[in-house]
């Protein structure tokens, strides 16, 4: 049986690497495009014109977290050995 200081430490653990990827998206979706038009050779725009796609990617991708930690949450508090089925 998992111990309730078990349960909150996996959640917050899993609450970091969520945001953590929630941040990554933003940056690699800001400066991706910036950079791969450098790249190209082509006169690279403002890096500001791609501001709003990165937020849309960014939203989608936290309330994919949301989701995902709310699952996980769920799943953790209602079995009791932290894998498996409860009987």
């Amino acid at each position: 049986m998992i111990k309730p200081s078990d349960i909150q430490a996996r959640l917050r653990l899993f609450r970091y690497g969520l945001v953590v990827l929630v941040v990554v998206t933003f940056v690699v979706s800001l400066l991706a495009p910036f950079f791969a038009l450098r790249g190209a050779g082509q006169a690279a725009p403002p890096i500001t014109d791609f501001l709003g796609t990165a937020v849309i990617f960014t939203l989608v991708v936290a309330v994919i977290a949301i989701v995902l930690y709310f699952a996980y949450q769920y799943f953790l508090n209602r079995t009791p050995s932290g894998g498996g089925t409860a009987s």
